[in-house]
């Protein structure tokens, strides 16, 4: 019995297995006719899901990279090269025993007293802090600023040493071929990273901050698939555009050096100057003390400030000539009716002109020779407050004059009581930057009509040459009548020919040119108090050059003398106006041509002393000579410029120095031969070398002090 159901048992399992089995089988056929179906939509249509499969894995081996685009070039009016491209490279060491090149050879740094001993004289970084590191329990090191941001030179130095595992990043970065010029008008880059580890250039000041996105260009992507690179037409790389600037090279270089012996003859606290011209409104020449070398960003931390369009302050007797052309225009001015000077009260407070007690009964027109504040209060209360304040607003200050630079700051005014309102009428009271008192001026030297000042001449695409946008000269205002500007220049003219004129230093009558000027001492406020004493004042100049249709524009100022090394500091700042506006005129037409012979400067660079002095004496020009051997290094005016006939052109060479004999010399030429031999100087007197302390043909050290004496001529 039990056998029997054992065989029912068996039989019912077998059935129920080929039942399985079959049902398996059609499962089984049903699938792969799907999926062989399906197989043949793919290999046929190459489409899943509505998605093109051909797409889609062109995608998954598809590689996008930004291909960063090369920044364009600043130049100067002639072309040369102001700001330029180049790299930067940060080294590293690499300490992993692990790291081999593909022949097996090591990849780290086998002999590390070798490599600290090689790399410390070229990095400045001592052998047992190289070795210190060098040695450390680490895979790979790096060594501080010092071996971060190597020029190509350097860069080229360490590889040539052949040393393993040393290794470099590069970066893009930007050069300046001549250092210090122009720092705060050129401007500064720095290096950004993008989430794609690449870095980019960026301007964070000047001109490379205020054209940033014309320099800057578009980045391009391009994409590889496979073994096949593609760049895509609507993203391909757009490089920067040049901008090239209304700076002159030379006269940008003449203008450096003159600032460089003011700004160390006074020890000031700051100075700028600024060459414009008067019809056009192009800056020309323009620099500040203290700046910077952007290539190393050293003097970058107390030099941020642009003077030019930032850091208002308040004008002092700049100020009073636009008083003298709203007191003309609104038939104010009577030149020859007088008042009393010294002190003038406003409701209980008083006006007090810089001359102390005063001199006494003067007349309207030696108020503006003699620069009186009292004159002017008296100006003003007859113009009226808001008349007076229409003519504030009329000749833009207290806008922005929208010049090629970035963060121009407004200016500001205190005009709510009637000191106030007096106090403006000769620069107190009212801060403007030089940008705008330059604009103001422009007026007077274009027949009433306001022109602003501005920096970018074009911008070209560097591939084709094409002009993409043309700076040109912007008439902004017209604040008084042809007949009004010629009347101040006249008057500006009288400031200078006047025997009691505070700006007869500024003569070029000697040279054939009549200069109209206006001088100006500002005092310095702080804490709601004017600090006391000439060594805290803004010592300034604003000349128009000629006078008869005037052709530059010209604006000095120095902040806080704290050394005065002539009798009257405005003789020291005419020390960087003529030789700068003598050039700048030399270089016009016919019709405001000196009548001085000018001469072209020899390049005796590289030349033997006796050979570069022979070349520019033939071409009659003076010469002196610090150094008693070797060949030429340096020339004080660079080959090619424009010089005076006569003019002292200064060389430096190797070994000693000695001390010339400074009879006939100008306080000009004594000062910059101190600062080309480092020498202490106490000038004394004025006109024309006659008494020295020291005797010509000493040897100078570095503890020389040289006393001079100056005598004019009879």
């Amino acid at each position: 019995m039990k056998q029997k159901k054992r065989r029912q048992l068996g039989k019912k399992i077998t059935r129920n297995g080929k039942r399985f089995g079959a049902l398996l089988f059609v499962g089984a056929f049903f699938v792969i006719l799907i999926m062989g179906g399906r197989l043949f939509q793919i290999a046929g249509f190459k489409v899943v899901n509505n998605h093109n499969l051909t797409a889609a894995t062109r995608l998954t081996f598809m590689q996008k990279e930004t291909v960063p685009a090369t920044r364009g070039q600043i130049l100067d009016s002639d072309g040369q090269v102001l700001a330029d491209n180049s790299t930067v490279y940060d080294m590293y060491a690499v300490l992993d025993k692990k790291q081999v090149t593909k022949t097996g050879k090591p990849d780290y740094v086998v002999d590390k007293k070798d490599a600290a001993q090689k790399l410390s004289g070229i990095l400045g970084i001592s052998y047992d802090d190289l070795y210190a590191q060098l040695t450390s329990n680490k895979l790979q090191v790096e060594f501080g600023p010092k071996a971060k941001n190597l020029s190509v030179d350097t860069y080229n130095k360490i590889k040539a040493l052949n040393l393993t595992g040393i290794k470099f990043n590069s970066q893009p970065s930007r050069y300046y071929p001549n250092n210090r010029m122009a720092s705060h008008i050129i401007g500064l880059t720095n290096s950004t990273q993008n989430s794609a580890g690449q870095r980019t250039l960026g301007g964070i000041l000047g001109i490379e901050a205020f054209k940033n996105s014309t320099l800057r260009g578009k980045d391009g992507i391009q994409t590889s698939l496979g073994n096949q690179n593609e760049t895509s037409k609507k993203n391909q790389v757009e490089n920067g555009n040049n901008v090239t600037l209304t700076l002159n090279e030379k006269l940008q270089a003449t203008l450096e050096n003159r600032m460089d012996v003011l700004f160390a003859g006074t020890k000031a606290k700051s100075a700028v100057a600024v060459l414009m011209e008067a019809k056009t409104g192009k800056i020309v020449a323009a620099t500040q003390r203290p700046n910077f070398d952007p290539n190393t960003q050293d003097g970058l931390s107390s030099a941020w400030e642009n003077l030019i369009n930032q850091g208002s302050f308040e004008p002092g007797s700049t100020m009073k000539t636009i008083t003298l052309a709203a007191a003309i225009q609104e038939g104010k001015w009577h030149p020859n009716a007088t008042y009393q000077s010294g002190t003038y009260d406003i409701n209980g407070q008083k006006v007090v002109d810089a001359f102390g007690n005063g001199e006494g009964i003067l007349t309207y027109r030696q108020a503006y020779e003699r620069s009186s504040n009292v004159g002017f209060a008296h100006l003003e209360q007859a113009l009226g407050a808001s008349t007076w304040e229409s003519y504030i607003n009329k000749f833009r200050f207290l806008k922005k004059t929208g010049m090629d630079l970035p963060n121009e700051e407004s200016g500001s005014m205190s005009f709510e009581q009637p000191i106030d309102q007096a106090n403006t009428a000769y620069g107190q009271a009212i801060r403007v930057t030089p940008a705008q008192l330059l604009q103001a001026y422009t007026a007077i030297a274009n027949g009433g009509k306001e022109i602003k000042p501005y920096l970018v001449d074009r911008v070209t695409n560097p591939e084709t040459g094409k002009v993409v946008y043309q700076g040109k000269t912007t008439q902004v205002a017209n604040p008084i009548s042809a007949s009004t500007a010629k009347q101040v220049l006249s008057l500006m003219a009288g400031v200078v020919n006047a025997d009691d004129g505070t700006a007869k230093q500024y003569s070029l009558a000697d040279v054939g040119y009549q200069v109209a000027a206006k001088t100006g001492t500002a005092q310095i406020s702080e804490n709601g108090k004017y600090l006391d004493g000439l060594t805290n004042d803004i010592h300034s100049v604003m000349a128009i050059v000629p006078e008869q249709n005037p052709k530059y524009i010209m604006y000095i100022a120095v902040r806080q003398p704290q050394v005065f090394p002539d009798a009257n500091i405005q003789i020291t700042l005419n020390n960087v106006f003529r030789p700068v506006i003598l050039q700048a005129l030399n270089d016009g037409d016919d019709s405001v041509k000196s009548k001085t012979n000018q001469v072209t400067v020899p390049d005796v660079k590289g030349l033997s002393i006796s050979q570069a002095e022979q070349t520019l004496q033939n071409a009659g020009l003076s010469v002196t000579t610090l150094g008693s051997s070797g060949t030429i290094s340096a020339q004080s005016i660079k080959g090619n410029q424009d010089a005076i006939k006569g003019q002292r052109v200064f060389l430096t060479a190797s070994g000693s120095v000695t001390v010339p004999d400074f009879s006939s010399w100008t306080k000009n030429d004594v000062l910059t031969w101190g600062y080309l031999a480092k020498v202490k100087m106490s000038l004394t007197g004025s006109g024309y070398g006659e008494k020295q302390s020291v005797t010509a043909g000493t040897a100078v050290t570095g503890q020389s002090k040289i006393s001079v004496n100056f005598k004019e001529r009879t």
